[in-house]
């Protein structure tokens, strides 16, 4: 039986070590972000959190199958820091809309959670075909859903699927939404942090009350606990963690669905992944900080034009397409140059200390950027 059907519904229990286990792990977590944060100038800190918020943008959309554009999403998000005349036009209606529900949730983290505001996150999601716009959303979103065809999550061919969840009716959801709201608003709030942010998530997907974006919207509530719990806007991507993990993910949410309102298991996987979240938070911090570092140190006075830019890409929004390195061919087809060239370049890279080795074999040979 799925949960909602279950007699105690929606009474889950959990046990109480776990959940306070792993809020005290992310409250100690969240500590060492605090604290490295203190002694980065206020431009890398500024830096380190729009890296965070980019990743948390494209990697709850990525959970969801939808690739988006890193630069519209980039821009999107500094928009929002800009003055009218400094903003960029950003074209994808899909990465403003995410982008904006990001920014939402980390400046009114706080706020009550209301129809209204789930609503507006549904629009923004679900954005429609207007791509000059993102406030036109698809029939359907910004209201909770209404059809009488069951909700439910299937894979596989058209004619034999396999249906992996199926939701409450949809005469339902007004209710049980009404009842969630009171408990996230209220009722939930002495519960350990991290035992909240599960539970909230979890029974926000269980009740799917949207035709479409519950995935995004629902990690947006989970995001929205946890930044509640720190008693700070979220430091951290959830999103890119859970996208990781994303066959585990949907594992474990589809567990915690069914037979038993125990969520024990499904609180212990959740505060694991919040938990390294937060690390990897740390690590964006200290990543920036080297780049800060690398750039003071480096003589472009002794590097020519195609150098620097390998370097900038190296360090830029491409730096994922470069996590297994540089070589020869890859830099003769980012720089146009020559295959004699590129071989000269990147010796003379490694001989500045710019570059090292990392697999040294003829033509096959890689180079990494020395960041200290």
């Amino acid at each position: 039986m799925y949960t909602w059907e279950l007699e105690h519904w929606p009474e889950y229990t959990f046990d109480a070590q776990v959940g306070e286990f792993w809020t005290n792990k992310a409250l100690a977590a969240s500590q060492k972000i605090l604290g490295a944060m203190a002694v980065v100038p206020d431009d890398l800190g500024s830096e380190a959190r729009l890296d965070l918020m980019v990743s948390a943008a494209i990697e709850t959309s990525a959970i969801e199958g939808e690739a988006l554009n890193r630069e519209d999403v980039r821009s999107s998000i500094k928009n929002h820091f800009l003055s009218p005349g400094d903003k960029v036009a950003v074209h994808d209606p899909v990465a403003a809309g995410i982008s904006a529900l990001i920014l939402e949730v980390m400046d009114l983290y706080n706020a009550p959670l209301t129809p209204e505001r789930l609503h507006h996150w549904s629009e923004l999601v679900i954005p429609g075909a207007n791509a000059g716009s993102f406030v036109a959303a698809r029939p359907g979103a910004g209201r909770w859903r209404t059809h009488a065809d069951a909700m439910q999550i299937v894979s596989g061919p058209v004619h034999n699927p396999t249906v992996h969840f199926e939701a409450p009716p949809s005469c339902r959801v007004p209710a049980e939404m009404d009842t969630f709201l009171a408990w996230f608003n209220e009722e939930s709030r002495g519960l350990p942090g991290v035992a909240r942010a599960a539970i909230a998530h979890l029974w926000f997907e269980t009740i799917h009350p949207y035709e479409d974006g519950n995935g995004r919207i629902g990690r947006a509530v989970a995001d929205v606990a946890v930044s509640q719990m720190l008693g700070q806007p979220l430091m951290m991507s959830l999103a890119t963690v859970l996208s990781k993990h994303r066959k585990a993910y949907y594992q474990q949410l589809n567990l915690a669905s069914k037979d038993t309102l125990d969520v024990t298991p499904w609180v212990n996987w959740f505060g694991e992944r919040t938990v390294e979240a937060l690390e990897g938070a740390i690590s964006v911090i200290q990543y920036v900080v080297k780049k800060a570092r690398f750039w003071d140190a480096l003589n472009t006075d002794a590097l020519n034009a195609r150098q620097i830019k390998l370097i900038r890409k190296m360090l830029g929004d491409d730096a994922q397409a470069f996590q297994e390195g540089i070589n020869a061919r890859k830099y003769q087809n980012l720089t146009r140059c020559s295959k004699a060239t590129a071989t000269r370049d990147l010796q003379d890279l490694v001989t500045q200390g710019v570059l090292v080795p990392i697999q040294s074999k003829g033509r096959y040979a890689r180079y990494g950027l020395v960041l200290v």
